[in-house]
């Protein structure tokens, strides 16, 4: 690889690749506008133009749709490595233009190739400084120089690197299936093992794709992403590299959404749970009021827009949290908006010793996950990446603003639906743990999630239960809690003042017993908060999670199993 030369990283511009990375996303949408066309029109034509020839005409532009569909993929794909690749440019590219500004302020020449020669002459305070010896003054000067132009090739050479590797990412994304796709199935066995995924375990999926070539686990992956990327059996890396797929549909299909006519965007402004007087009184107004069509129908357009970005946002690097300089891909295990299930593991689970799982609580949603992995990313980052996370969103979670949250939150169905779905995944989590020890962490209505997913067979090695609804729908005594490790240990934490500890353990409540007070649960002490005041009142809810304090530090130690530093309360 031959690096840049310096005034070529002058006349680079990062911004060509998010303008390239925006036409790319604008193909895209205008190409699935086309295939969605083509496919309406065949579908149209089953009941006028039939008979053996036009059976054969629609079997043979079935390939062609689908074909441009991929296409349609590969373009969103490009163009989050586009994004990726002008933001790590960028920097790149700064580093070297702040040691070219360095070495000519020190009145340096600066080659094209990154050799930096020192100035013809020493100045006169550089002399005076030097003892009066110019000889001195020169030395000093060349070995500034050297420094500068190892510096300056090492910038150089950094940023042919980045430039190489988005080069790479970019035409990978544009990687189309082969042209003669064969069966997809593991060796040695028959059908498609998609068909056959409900009915098998998970070590048996876990099986199958690992008996499959590298070219068939491609076709699958690029054939039935939404099935490999939410199964749980799958090779992790398998199900992120589907979930790559699923993202770039689902960005397409909120492009499709923006497509629509006017009069489907208005619709969708008349909630279907207005009185039938109402929403005819909204409808007439909405077309006769010119001012209120435009602000519904931009409604409509914004929600389908920040969508997107959120979803661009999955596809795009992050920084990685034991080293802020360099980035990452996102680990997407799980991604379905319809039954809006969220699952990303952060960290590096090949230098990691321990993981935990977190399962958050009320007001968790799909669209607004970045808080609950950025808690994730935390924990990385203060372990300095022994402990990697997962942030585990596997349905819909209670929501409301204030007295309806919390009416909402009463409702046992979300943990009841959840729960085994946590259980399932828990299985796939020892599988790929093996020997490292994993904690589940049960944040508020998510401490009854948990509980619940106890009560129905979870493997776990630690639990806590952080601030946490209950113990569980359906726990009220140890006994009820049937974890398939028998040597689980326990632990609770709920900081003095937190509102939630006038519900865990109601007579009658909804989520099972107070965890802090059941027989064998480990009780963690609070402790004090960042700024030394004891942790408490209301913003304890979430502050024993969201800042390094000693709650939050004791969390830490029992996922590490730092035995040493785990306070009890």
């Amino acid at each position: 690889m031959s690096l840049p030369t310096v005034s070529q990283v002058l006349a680079w511009r990062p911004q060509a690749l998010i303008d390239l990375a925006g036409a790319w996303d604008d193909a895209a949408g205008r190409l699935q506008a086309q295939a969605d066309t083509v496919d309406h029109e065949v579908a149209g034509s089953a009941g006028v133009f039939t008979g053996s020839a036009a059976t054969s005409a629609r079997e043979a532009i079935g390939p062609t749709t689908a074909g441009l569909r991929g296409v349609c993929r590969a373009l969103i794909l490009a163009a989050a490595q586009a994004r990726d690749a002008a933001e790590v440019i960028t920097r790149g590219r700064d580093r070297v233009l702040a040691v070219v500004t360095d070495a000519r302020g020190d009145g340096c020449a600066v080659s094209d190739d990154g050799t930096v020669d020192s100035p013809a002459a020493p100045s006169a305070l550089l002399v005076a400084c030097s003892g009066g010896s110019d000889e001195v003054a020169r030395t000093m000067l060349d070995v500034r120089a050297a420094e500068l132009t190892r510096s300056l090739q090492g910038a150089l050479a950094a940023l042919g690197a980045a430039d190489a590797e988005a080069a790479t990412a970019i035409d990978a994304a544009f990687d189309a299936t082969p042209a003669d796709p064969a069966p997809v199935r593991p060796a040695g066995a028959a059908g498609n093992p998609v068909a056959d995924w409900p009915h098998l375990s998970q070590d048996s999926i876990a099986a199958a794709v690992a008996g499959m070539s590298d070219a068939d686990r491609q076709r699958l992956i690029e054939s039935r992403p939404h099935e490999v990327g939410n199964t749980d059996g799958v090779p992790w890396e398998t199900r992120i590299a589907a979930n790559r797929i699923n993202i770039a549909d689902a960005i397409l299909d909120e492009r499709r959404r923006i497509e629509v006519p006017d009069e489907v965007k208005l619709r969708a402004a008349v909630a279907p749970t207005l009185e039938a007087a109402d929403a005819e009184r909204l409808w007439a107004a909405l077309h006769a009021d010119p001012t209120l069509r435009a602000a519904a129908i931009a409604a409509y357009d914004d929600d389908a827009r920040t969508r997107i970005a959120y979803y661009e946002s999955l596809l795009a690097d992050v920084p990685d949290p034991v080293d802020r300089d360099r980035r990452v891909p996102r680990q997407i295990l799980a991604f379905d908006p319809q039954r809006e299930s969220f699952i990303e593991l952060s960290g590096d689970l090949t230098r990691a010793h321990a993981l935990a799982v977190l399962v958050p609580g009320l007001n968790t949603t799909f669209d607004g996950a970045a808080d609950d992995v950025a808690t994730a990313r935390r924990f990385v980052a203060g372990s300095t990446g022994d402990v990697a996370m997962i942030t585990y969103l596997g349905g819909p979670f209670p929501t409301g603003r204030l007295l309806a949250g919390v009416v909402d939150a009463t409702d046992p169905r979300y943990a009841l639906k959840m729960a085994p779905r946590l259980v399932a995944f828990s299985e796939d989590v020892e599988r790929r743990a093996g020997s490292m020890p994993v904690t589940y962490l049960g944040h508020s209505y998510g401490g009854s999630i948990l509980g619940t997913a106890e009560r129905f067979g979870l493997t776990a090695d630690r639990v806590i239960y952080v601030e946490a609804a209950g113990a569980g729908v359906g726990v009220h005594d140890p006994s009820d809690w049937h974890n398939r490790n028998p040597d689980v240990l326990r632990f609770s934490l709920t900081a003095p003042g937190d509102p939630i500890g006038l519900v865990q353990g109601i007579p009658l409540g909804p989520h099972g017993a107070d965890p802090d007070r059941l027989p064998g649960v480990i009780p963690l002490a609070a402790g004090r908060t960042l700024t030394g005041n004891p942790m408490g009142g209301l913003s304890s809810h979430s502050d024993v999670l969201n800042e390094p304090s000693d709650a939050w530090r004791n969390i830490l130690a029992v996922i590490t199993g730092d035995r040493e530093h785990v306070r009890i309360g």
